[in-house]
């Protein structure tokens, strides 16, 4: 007998999360590559969530909500002036909810569902405000890279004076890098300064045909990425903490056995030797 696969409100059943529920209207859907979909819900007034956070998300016909991360910034949906959330999600077929946000996009726009907000997986920490971090590494594996690009855009957004490495670990799309989701926005924040500091790609899995290369125009250049075929390491991460580790924090999201080796090697005493508390991650497995 195999295992049973928990949903997601069992998963996070110790998480916090919002009291209410909120109506949001599916106003648009953009096919970012052939595996993942960018969704906007568009919001009636403003509401507050932190970088990092989820939504339980009740579609129509189902009982049980999906969890869906955040990619947006805070901002988006604290404005009086069209507020919304962004989504990004995975075709999954066994996943209802993702079953059912991947049906063609005309049978599904305009629709209502029901949200709620949640989660602790957040930038800053609990308990440390944002001018205290000097440094923030950001650890993505694959579709990990969800709550770092909320967390991303509010430290762009604010002009935070905090370094930002940033370590992507991706399977290379036939297309080329430039089609890997959110590289193009985190290569213009980068290129732009609003985000300072290091952005690389690590292309895993990824086949010898593929032409890593290809569509990457100048503002890949400006932002100074740089691409490796080959998986990350202890020396990288060493490299991205740096030598200030006290006013560091480090965010890892992926796949549970990239994540349980990345926070092994952050924190272990022959590792990088970070105290835990300096290591966040989010188990969304």
């Amino acid at each position: 007998m195999g295992a049973v696969r928990t949903g997601h409100l069992e998963r996070t059943a110790q998480e916090p999360r919002d009291e209410g529920l909120h109506t949001v209207t599916l106003s648009r859907v953009d096919q970012v590559n052939e595996r993942v979909r960018l969704f906007r819900l568009s919001l009636q007034s403003p509401v507050s969530f932190s970088p990092g956070q989820w939504l339980d998300t009740y579609v129509p016909g189902l009982a049980k909500p999906g969890g869906f991360t955040l990619t947006s910034p805070p901002s988006t949906a604290a404005t009086t002036e069209s507020p919304y959330f962004e989504l990004a999600i995975q075709e999954s077929p066994e996943n209802p909810p993702a079953a059912w946000l991947w049906r063609p996009a005309q049978e599904i726009l305009g629709s209502n569902l029901s949200v709620r907000v949640g989660g602790s997986f957040v930038f800053p920490p609990a308990g440390r405000a944002p001018a205290e971090i000097r440094r923030a590494v950001f650890v993505a594996g694959g579709v990990g890279i969800n709550p770092l690009m909320s967390m991303m855009s509010y430290i762009a957004e604010g002009g935070l004076n905090c370094d930002v490495q940033f370590l992507y670990a991706a399977k290379i799309p036939a297309r080329g890098v430039a089609e890997v989701l959110f590289v193009r926005r985190i290569a213009r924040l980068f290129g732009e300064r609003k985000l300072k500091g290091r952005f690389r790609i690590f292309a895993t899995d990824t086949s010898p045909e593929t032409d890593l290369l290809h569509g990457l125009g100048n503002e890949f250049n400006k932002a100074g990425l740089e691409i490796q075929a080959r998986r990350f390491g202890h020396e990288d991460l060493k490299a991205a903490v740096g030598a200030e580790k006290d006013s560091c924090v480090v965010y890892v999201c992926g796949p549970p056995t990239m994540t349980d080796e990345m926070v092994d090697i952050l924190t272990s005493a022959e590792g990088v030797g970070l105290e835990p508390g300096q290591v966040m991650t989010e188990k969304w497995w």
